[in-house]
């Protein structure tokens, strides 16, 4: 666990996302949860003590970022959009994604369920806590409810998948052109920490590489399609694992993922 500011907290360690948590006069705000139900007792184990968790707040709809909700018996929120994109999952789903990566963490999962937002917004939200304001902004990119939670008592803001630091970055289910008008609007945000969704905690100097990278996917899928190359031939030439890792404990997917990433923007920039 790394604090990163007065009063925020951030893990990003564990397989998965980087859940965090905001400790505030009347109680703790966290932001999004572990995905592995082990990793979910260490995490509670470093919020004991702080205070007592009032909200939860997911920045995205996918299973490493909302599967812990369960464990947490507070209000939800997150954008509207994922009432559509969690139709998706499935306990039995999500069993089997948390087999993979914590056997021994399904004993916890007796009666899970998955928590849902019960709080939503469409664009902007803001809710106060003590002295803290928690500005959720929608701002799409990595999915369609991507959203930032920007604290500017604290200069942090949490960006969700939108910036993924020194690691492969996933483009499956993207909307790249949007993706890029949403980091121009994260740097101007006054901050002086940036929280990804997956790597090293960094600062704003990184979105420009962050969106560097979007770009070159984009121009590398382009021209293959431009050379006359089949989706299935694009799918087997293009791939970007030299450049960064894959996150912890997902090495293995590392093809997979080109794989992913090529399909949707070979899809998308056809359709254009």
């Amino acid at each position: 666990m790394q604090q990163v500011s007065s009063n925020v907290y951030v893990e990003t360690g564990f397989r998965g996302c980087n859940p965090g948590f905001v400790t505030t006069k009347e109680g703790i705000v966290m932001i999004d949860s572990p995905q592995n139900p082990s990793d979910v007792v260490k995490f509670q184990e470093q919020i004991r003590g702080k205070g007592e968790v009032r909200y939860l707040i997911n920045t995205e709809p996918h299973v490493d970022h909302v599967a812990g909700n369960y464990f947490f018996s507070v209000a939800v929120i997150a954008h509207e959009g994922f009432k559509e994109a969690l139709s998706s999952l499935t306990v039995e789903g999500i069993k089997e994604w948390v087999k993979t990566g914590d056997p021994n963490g399904l004993t916890l999962m007796e009666r899970y369920f998955l928590r849902k937002p019960s709080i939503t917004f469409s664009e902007r939200l803001f809710l106060y806590l003590g002295d803290h304001t928690f500005e959720v902004i929608h701002l799409p990119g990595h999915t369609a409810s991507e959203a930032a939670i920007y604290i500017p008592e604290e200069h942090v803001v949490f960006t969700g998948d939108n910036i993924f630091h020194k690691v492969q970055t996933f483009l499956h289910e993207a909307y790249p052109n949007e993706w890029l008008q949403s980091l121009k609007r994260i740097e101007e945000l006054d901050v002086d920490v940036i929280v990804p969704g997956h790597g090293e905690v960094c600062d704003k100097s990184y979105i420009k590489e962050q969106a560097s990278f979007i770009e070159e996917w984009i121009d590398a899928v382009r021209q293959a399609i431009k050379q006359g190359l089949t989706k299935e031939e694009a799918l087997e030439r293009i791939s970007f694992l030299d450049r960064y890792p894959m996150d912890i404990g997902i090495e293995a997917l590392g093809p997979e993922v080109q794989r992913w990433n090529v399909e949707r923007l070979y899809v998308l920039l056809i359709e254009t």
